[in-house]
């Protein structure tokens, strides 16, 4: 063994007398069955709980708190009593979950890379316990509204190759490769699902029910605001479509915008946009569909004097007030709270 190392011993001897040096600074006290407790214990009052008490000085022992994971995450809250406004959060699809969603679309459509499907933003208009309007957003009724066989599909320099990677289906017996076009943009003209509603929308036409900018000001408190993702996918890194919504409830009215926005580098930029406007003293709901697009490279000449102008062209609300405005389309209804 070389003189350098230490044997074990030595490295035994040491922790011994450490161990002594220590323990002699807190001699050791002597158990005395008899002695008292350092304090009386108190009278024992009834409660009703099931907690234990303590061996030694008869307190009622509060255990600590206990995990309730998985967490539900659902804020929600309530307006007049009348309506209801509710959100979920939940992670992106397991593999059941996918494998559900896909069979619901039939296997047409291959799913976005990250999908929300338990994510959703709900409102109900109660009235004499009867559910007069109810109103959901969710991503697998905005997927059933992709397009299957577009008309135009848009192409990037090596979009067939991608298709094929992506959604082919092999067959055994042949070399041919057959496989399912679908607008792998994920474009959908969703604004939302109506489940329920004894009222019918009306076309403003003469854009008589604009949404009221000035009751959506900092002048009135947000009581309520949540955010989320429905499903995003970068497009086989061509670029990126992500559908997100956002609501803010004010003690009047409430604000919902769903945004579709799709980028494809090289090739076109456009954006969805749906609001959902609801005037809780008016009884008013007002739903307004916007579409915004431009070919990227038209878009790009917007931009001025950056070194790196395309950072604009992945900043969504640059996008959203630099888009020519292509449709729009705005509706009503009046609740009747006598129906």
């Amino acid at each position: 063994m070389s003189n350098n190392n230490i044997d074990s011993y030595t490295i035994n001897s040491a922790r011994e007398f450490h161990k002594l040096t220590t323990s002699s600074r807190f001699p050791p006290k002597k158990k005395d069955s008899n002695t008292p407790p350092p304090y009386p214990p108190p009278a024992i009052k009834s409660c009703n709980n099931n907690n234990p008490f303590c061996n030694h000085c008869n307190q009622i022992i509060i255990p600590s708190p206990v995990s309730s994971l998985p967490i539900i995450d659902n804020p929600s809250i309530s307006i007049n009593d009348k309506w209801f406004i509710i959100t979920n959060h939940k992670p992106i699809l397991n593999s059941n979950e996918i494998e559900n969603f896909e069979s619901i679309l039939n296997n047409n459509l291959t799913l976005p890379e990250m999908i929300f499907g338990n994510n959703k933003i709900e409102i109900l208009l109660k009235l004499n316990s009867k559910i007069n309007f109810h109103l959901i957003f969710n991503a697998l009724d905005a997927l059933k509204l992709v397009d299957l066989n577009p008309l135009n599909l848009i192409q990037v320099s090596y979009a067939d190759k991608w298709f094929k990677n992506k959604i082919k289906i092999s067959n055994s017996n042949s070399n041919l490769e057959i496989f399912k076009p679908f607008d792998w943009t994920y474009t959908t003209f969703y604004k939302g699902t109506i489940l329920n509603s004894i009222y019918n929308w009306n076309l403003d036409s003469n854009n008589l029910f604009q949404i009221p900018i000035n009751k959506l000001t900092s002048n009135n408190p947000i009581k309520f605001f949540d955010e989320m993702i429905l499903f995003e996918d970068e497009l086989g890194d061509n670029g990126i479509s992500v559908l997100n919504i956002k609501i803010r409830v004010m003690s009047n009215c409430l604000l919902i915008l769903q945004r579709l926005f799709i980028r494809v580098d090289n090739v076109i930029v456009r954006i969805l946009d749906t609001r959902y406007f609801i005037d809780f003293d008016d009884n008013l709901i007002i739903r307004e569909f916007k579409f915004f697009e431009n070919n990227y490279n038209d878009l790009l000449k917007k931009v001025k004097n950056l070194l790196d102008p395309k950072k604009l062209l992945r900043d969504i609300n640059w996008c959203s007030k630099n888009l020519d405005l292509k449709s729009m389309q705005r509706e009503y209804i009046k609740i009747d709270e006598t129906i």
